[in-house]
């Protein structure tokens, strides 16, 4: 019997050197995901996208790989969705730096109309 994921992480940051991504790819590498076929880092230009859904991410394995080459030129975002706590955490990367923030999933759900 399957089970829904525990947890949800979706993020994207751009513009990544090859030194970068390499970083952010073994930070996710212990990562758990439900599907084995579906990476969890992949590379679309200079964009780094992560794509999770499973029991297992190291979230700050991959925030420390962030943190060493957040550059104030830097853009986006790390969003980790805890399922069994229904709550939302938002990493911004912005100017240089990560700002989190959180909520539960039912506020961000009412504010975005949902």
């Amino acid at each position: 019997m399957s089970r829904d994921p525990l947890l949800k992480v979706y993020g994207h940051v751009y513009p990544v050197s090859s030194a970068f991504y390499d970083d952010l790819a073994h930070a996710c590498a212990d990562a758990l995901p439900d599907a084995d076929d579906i990476p969890v880092l992949e590379k679309d230009g200079d964009m780094a996208r992560i794509s999770f859904e499973g029991m297992y991410f190291p979230v700050d394995e991959v925030l420390e790989a962030l943190a060493r080459h957040l550059e104030p030129e830097h853009k986006g975002k790390l969003d980790v969705l805890d399922m069994d706590g229904w709550r939302l955490t938002r990493h911004a990367l912005e100017g240089g730096r990560i700002n989190s923030s959180s909520a539960p999933l039912n506020n961000v759900l009412d504010y975005s109309g949902h």
